[in-house]
């Protein structure tokens, strides 16, 4: 009888030890969760027209979206293209410079105190030099989301912040070279680009480079064509509005979705590009082959067999041309 409430005061010892732990690890989760903040921002993207020595304002709203008061903080970042998708690199290191960037020439940043499910409308203002040369001009508005008040960060506590971006292009008008590059058609199905599927590509990816100072807003038409040279899909390329630029001195890949590739066979991808005002059109033709797996089995059997008659063939017609040889 000692023996088993022994036991079973072991056990509760246990599930104390255990429960004190959990809760150990459980408190700064939500601690975390409680100091997470958040923003949302208006326009994500901006675009000016600006000659030397002009100067124009961008009007920015913030939105503080978490149920807690922030501080909105502002940098000015310079960025990359990532070559593929378009999608801006953020530069986070500032002791490098582009000479695009547009950091010297933004001024009116302050912090924006946000409360609870607050919005406020800022403005900032951008003044390009007298002297500086015609191209194209670009960064990053970025607002740092930073708790405070109840819900600033605690010693030992993590706040989780977030910043929201307004992307900045700027042009400045003059001896701006137009130059793009179609260099690539590629056929994909899903992540994956290649010249032989086993399942319909169901993408097309058109990829340009601006080799120009300013920046390039391709359009034009992709066709897509089976073995017997008939339309089976077609699209407009870079269909929106506004449309998308390829930033100066970089690459960037249109993906779009393809359809109606269904039966076995050669397929043929033509893209047909222009920039500027369309007096150049650029011309690519890509082959693609869709062949299904339960296809290439017969296809690799049928080379097989055909291997193994000629092979059989082969030694049949050794053996029959072959001279006996005469008994003594």
């Amino acid at each position: 009888m000692k023996r088993g409430k022994l036991k079973l005061s072991i056990q509760r010892v246990v599930l104390a030890a255990v429960a004190t732990l959990l809760l150990a690890v459980a408190t700064p989760v939500a601690a975390q969760q409680k100091n997470s903040s958040g923003l949302s921002i208006s326009p994500t993207r901006v675009e000016l027209s600006l000659k030397p020595g002009e100067a124009d304002k961008i009007d920015i709203t913030l939105k503080n979206v978490t149920e807690g008061d922030i501080t909105a903080r502002p940098y000015v970042n310079d960025f990359e293209s990532d070559n593929a998708t378009g999608n801006p690199r953020i530069i986070v290191d500032t002791s490098k410079k582009s000479s695009t960037s547009i950091r010297d020439y933004v001024a009116g940043l302050d912090d924006v105190p946000l409360k609870a499910g607050e919005t406020k409308h800022v403005t900032v203002f951008v003044q390009m030099p007298a002297s500086i040369p015609p191209g194209g001009y670009f960064g990053i508005i970025r607002y740092l989301a930073i708790p405070g008040g109840s819900n600033a960060p605690q010693n030992g506590e993590v706040a989780l912040s977030a910043s929201v971006s307004t992307l900045v292009l700027i042009e400045v008008p003059g001896n701006i070279k137009q130059q793009v590059q179609l260099t690539n058609v590629l056929a994909y199905r899903g992540d994956s680009s290649g010249v032989f599927f086993t399942s319909p590509p169901d993408h097309v990816g058109v990829e340009l480079k601006n080799f120009g100072n300013g920046f390039a807003k391709p359009f034009g038409r992709v066709v897509v064509k089976n073995m017997s040279g008939k339309e089976v899909y077609s699209y407009e390329v870079n269909n929106i509005t506004p449309r998308a630029n390829i930033l100066p001195n970089s690459t960037r890949i249109f993906k779009d979705e393809i359809k109606n590739v269904k039966s076995p066979g050669r397929y043929t991808i033509l893209a047909s590009i222009s920039y500027g005002n369309g007096s150049d059109v650029l011309v690519y033709k890509k082959a693609v082959w869709y062949i299904p797996f339960w296809m290439l089995i017969i296809i690799l059997l049928i080379l097989a067999l055909l291997v193994a008659g000629i092979w059989i063939a082969y030694r049949r017609y050794r053996g029959v041309s072959r001279p006996s040889r005469k008994r003594r």
